[in-house]
């Protein structure tokens, strides 16, 4: 494929021009000019899947992922539930190809705007991004990808985690529930043992502590300064063009 100065496919430029543009608008309020880049990005995303364009894809799921997030951060729950239904709609596609790469990418966005969303108690958000990582997480183990089932219920356990410091009893209990019925179908399906679920949070804490530029993927709950409590300045940081790298394990590797 065409590639420009900076390396991105023409198809990502777009993904990140659409994304920024949906950012600036969130920042500047406008919440009808965020809205229709979300529905821009959505509509992309539809075509790329089409195309089996999973890489480009990616590049939406981040735009839309910045987006939601951004719209957290301005508490503008109308414009983040949007995002979250259309990463729900997009995910469901592809799981079925088979979109193991994108699929880590999905799972991340719904975790990092599910958590800002239970964390600012906009439970509409919360509830949709839970919903989400639910559905991602059985179709993983349903289709065998084994780090997208470990970091959807990492995911979980986090919202859970965060739902319980902010006393919301019944959303702590619907994002353990949903954890456990993704552990129980992967252990009846004979995919990933809670024994490797329970683990795999520890290893991920282990790589982040040696590489700086990877602290976004600390988990909650396993750092000595766990990042479940969020701030504009500090949670929502704005992440540019950077590109999305899993987690040096040998799942991760595998799942490249």
């Amino acid at each position: 494929m065409e590639r420009g100065f900076n390396m991105f496919s023409l198809n990502e430029q777009k993904a990140i021009e659409l994304g920024e543009s949906g950012e600036r608008a969130i920042r500047e309020q406008n919440e009808y000019d965020a809205l229709q880049y979300v529905e821009y990005l959505r509509e992309f995303g539809e075509e790329l899947l089409k195309s089996n364009s999973e890489n480009d894809l990616k590049r939406v799921v981040i735009s839309l992922r910045n987006i939601g997030n951004k719209a957290i951060q301005k508490k503008i729950e109308n414009v983040a539930s949007t995002v979250l239904n259309d990463i729900n709609s997009l995910s469901e596609v592809a799981l079925d190809k088979n979109f193991s790469n994108v699929m880590w990418s999905f799972s991340k966005a719904a975790q990092e705007i599910g958590k800002g969303a239970v964390q600012f108690q906009m439970l509409e958000s919360a509830k949709i991004a839970l919903d989400t990582l639910r559905i991602i997480g059985l179709g993983a183990v349903e289709k065998k990808m084994e780090v997208v089932t470990l970091w959807t219920t990492m995911a979980l356990e986090e919202m859970a985690y965060i739902a319980n410091r902010q006393q919301l009893e019944d959303f702590t209990e619907d994002a353990k529930e949903a954890r456990e019925e993704i552990i129980e179908y992967s252990e009846a399906s004979g995919f990933v043992t809670r024994e490797q679920i329970e683990k795999y949070p520890q290893l991920i804490a282990q790589t982040v502590s040696q590489y700086s530029e990877l602290q976004n993927l600390q988990p909650v709950g396993y750092a000595v300064k766990p990042n479940e409590e969020f701030t504009e300045e500090e949670f929502f940081e704005e992440e540019g063009d950077n590109e999305e790298q899993e987690p040096e394990t040998e799942a991760a590797k595998k799942e490249k």
